[in-house]
Formats: C-alpha cells, sequence, structure tokens
C-alpha cells in the first residue's frame, strides 16, 4: 500500500515538473518569437519591417516587432512617426 502511495507521488511530482516546464518553454516562445535579432543584423531586420510598414505591407505582429525594436535602439521614435505610427 506504501509502495503503490510513493509511485502516485512521484508520478504528480513529474507530472507537476513537467507541467512547470511546459509553461515556461511556452513563455519563453512567446517572448522571444517577436525579438529583433541582435546586432546589425536586427537593425536590418528592424529597417526592413519597418520599410514593409510604410508600403501597407502590415502584419499582425508588426507593432510588438517594432516596440521591441525601438526599445532595443535599432529604430527611433523619429522614424515610427515618419511611418505613421505615432499615437
Amino acid at each position: 500500500m506504501i509502495s503503490g502511495f510513493r509511485k502516485l507521488i512521484v508520478l504528480a511530482c513529474l507530472l507537476v515538473i513537467a507541467g512547470g516546464g511546459y509553461l515556461a518553454w511556452e513563455r519563453y516562445l512567446r517572448v522571444h518569437a517577436n525579438a529583433p535579432p541582435e546586432g546589425i543584423v536586427g537593425q536590418v531586420a528592424c529597417q526592413l519591417r519597418l520599410r514593409d510598414v510604410k508600403t501597407s505591407n502590415l502584419s499582425p505582429d508588426d507593432q510588438p516587432f517594432l516596440t521591441n525594436c525601438l526599445m532595443g535602439g535599432y529604430i527611433t521614435k523619429s522614424d515610427l512617426d515618419d511611418a505613421g505610427l505615432s499615437p
């Protein structure tokens, strides 16, 4: 009886650990999916996305991507103003 209870506790712990790992991985993917690459590649990616927005080729993830570009220093507020994205 005690052996079965221990197995049940171990199984419950493994399920909690696996569930937490899954949720952490999903969160990681959501956060980093919209992040621009780093360095010169990031700057070019941000400039290309900004150019696409200016030509009205909009996609659903433009706002978070460009926000990350702005926070990363790859584009400036005046770049967003020129694209007509200022609030």
